[in-house]
């Protein structure tokens, strides 16, 4: 009893003290942001302002601090794939913002995916699984990358995947990282993860769930992202088949609901509640 006690304590100081210092490395990470003006440049013309063009993609950073902090401390496993996803990420946003919006290619994505899924061979699983590694990663990355597109929506619905997940020592630096930025990035948003931020998420969870020997329970853990990538699927398979009418409003979902004329806190509580839900079934199964 005492043993889990003391456990409980570390894993709550660790949490704490990724909160105090996100809050300082994520107000950092705006400033260089904004300073160095690393902006996505252009919204999608869903957006008549284009203020939020100017908002920094700089928040990804403070995931990748925290990535290459955690695997020098503990060797986390997870952690380092993660890292290694948001490095394909950052290399995303660098393109963004050198390119007034548009990222890399979509095979350049596929390929550095590949290189992160070689990492599971070389952590011990053998050629099948390494692939099957590639497609649950690129899955949970795209889910997690469609899911950033409302002020504080994929922060807010990691925190219940993340609250029932193993306490690891990455488990309560992450959840302390994703906290902090949430205080910047809830709407009206002063910073963004970016696509490093998302696919850092992403390959975590992927990651955590493949080592678990549980992948398949992602479906649960990104309920929400799993929504968000059905609706675009739908979106464009009943546009073709209709000759041009749509299914939802705009893809993906948060988007369909943004068009009806929710505000971006109430999308996020829908949500959020949703995953929360979701979350629960996993962990009582």
């Amino acid at each position: 009893m005492s043993a889990v006690l003391r456990f409980e304590s570390h894993w709550s100081y660790l949490l704490l003290v990724a909160l105090t210092a996100g809050l300082l490395v994520f107000a950092l990470a705006r400033y260089l942001g904004v300073r160095a003006q690393f902006y996505p440049k252009r919204i999608r013309e869903f957006y008549e302002k284009q203020e939020k063009a100017l908002v920094p993609l700089s928040g990804g950073f403070g995931f990748l601090l925290a990535g290459v902090l955690v695997y020098a401390l503990f060797l986390d496993k997870a952690i380092l794939v993660a890292t290694l996803a948001g490095l394909v990420g950052l290399l995303d946003d660098v393109f963004k913002v050198r390119r007034k919006g548009k990222g890399i290619k979509a095979r350049t994505k596929l390929l550095g995916l590949v290189l992160v899924a070689l990492t599971f061979r070389y952590l011990g699983f053998d050629w099948l699984r390494t692939a099957w590694a590639f497609v649950v990663l690129l899955s949970t990355t795209s889910a997690t990358n469609f899911t950033d597109g409302v002020d504080g929506l994929l922060g807010t619905i990691t925190i219940p995947v993340l609250l029932v997940l193993p306490k690891t020592p990455a488990n309560a630096v992450l959840l302390g990282v994703v906290i902090s930025y949430l205080v910047y990035n809830v709407s009206p948003a002063t910073i963004f993860m970016g696509d490093t931020g998302s696919y850092f998420i992403g390959g975590y969870l992927a990651a955590t769930m493949l080592f678990n020997n549980e992948e398949w329970w992602l479906f649960a853990l990104c309920f929400v992202g799993v929504l968000e990538v059905v609706s675009v699927v739908l979106q464009v398979a009943y546009f073709r088949l209709t000759g041009g009418k749509r299914l939802f409003r705009m893809t993906p979902l948060h988007h369909h609901f943004q068009k009806l004329g929710w505000s971006d806190p109430r999308i996020v509580f829908a949500f959020a509640a949703v995953q929360t839900i979701a979350a629960v079934v996993y962990l009582v199964r």
